[in-house]
């Protein structure tokens, strides 16, 4: 689930909420729910590799050629200025309100809300989106501008039912990107954030961890699961819209309505 949910528009925390309160799960460990993200964390980062080192090894050298003359950065070199821009308010906001939220959100009452205003805005981005291709680096301060905005629809994600990519991607349509750049830009967008949040839970699981089956199996899950549904999503958004993730959540909310009420 974890590795279908995370980059689907579909909300992986949304998810893992959702299916132990269906089938009375008990809540599984951080170790768990840790290895679970690096799974995912990797999945990403092996599917982009060719695009990080570029980005990274572009940046790199444009920093210590020209400094701050972001202008005069190489495509891929603003591409990665335009990552770390929008990873600024993701960064921030889950420093801060992470654990409150985790604490606060984590109800299948929030999930259904959540399920529906994300269902919404991707709705509208289909809807009202030119879906004309606008590079990111044509017009730098506006093209900086936007991306920190798209970073402010990631940080959405905190919320459980939002989904990261879904409101990335919205965003990133709704500034006149075509659907698969918004998903290829939403993925190398996420992956500082994935990666960090994954590097914490280690460090905050170090003491409990233990390895055994359970680990191992959960982690090859959402590693091999995680790579596929990129590969999936990335192939989809050529030519296909994001309704059908709409009608599912829509449909998801609607089951877990149901169950509310007669449960």
């Amino acid at each position: 689930m974890q590795g279908l949910t995370e980059f689907l528009p579909v909300s992986s925390s949304g998810h893992l909420i959702i299916f132990p309160w269906i089938f009375g799960w008990k809540q599984h460990s951080l170790t768990f729910d840790t290895t679970l993200h690096l799974g995912t964390a990797l999945a990403l980062l092996i599917y982009f590799y060719k695009d990080l080192w570029l980005v990274f090894s572009s940046l790199l050298k444009d920093v210590m050629k020209l400094k701050l003359k972001i202008r005069k950065y190489s495509d891929f070199g603003k591409l990665g200025m335009f990552i770390i821009i929008g990873s600024i308010p993701a960064g921030i906001l889950g420093l801060l309100i992470q654990k409150f939220v985790e604490n606060q959100f984590r109800s299948v009452t929030v999930v259904l809300a959540f399920l529906v205003l994300g269902s919404v805005l991707m709705f509208v981005a289909e809807k009202f989106s030119k879906m004309s291709a606008k590079p990111l680096d044509e017009n730098l301060p506006a093209q900086a501008g936007k991306s920190f905005v798209i970073g402010l629809f990631q940080a959405l994600a905190l919320f459980p039912g939002i989904s990261r990519s879904g409101s990335t991607i919205s965003a990133g349509m709704l500034f006149g990107l075509t659907r698969q750049e918004a998903a290829r830009f939403s993925f190398l967008l996420s992956m500082p954030i994935i990666v960090v949040a994954a590097l914490l839970n280690i460090v905050e699981s170090s003491k409990t961890f233990i390895f055994d089956l359970n680990v191992l199996v959960g982690f090859s899950a959402s590693f091999i699961i995680g790579i596929m549904s990129i590969k999936f999503l990335m192939e989809f958004t050529k030519n296909r819209s994001l309704y059908i993730f709409v009608a599912y959540r829509l449909l998801l909310s609607a089951f877990l309505l149901i169950m509310l009420l007669f449960r």
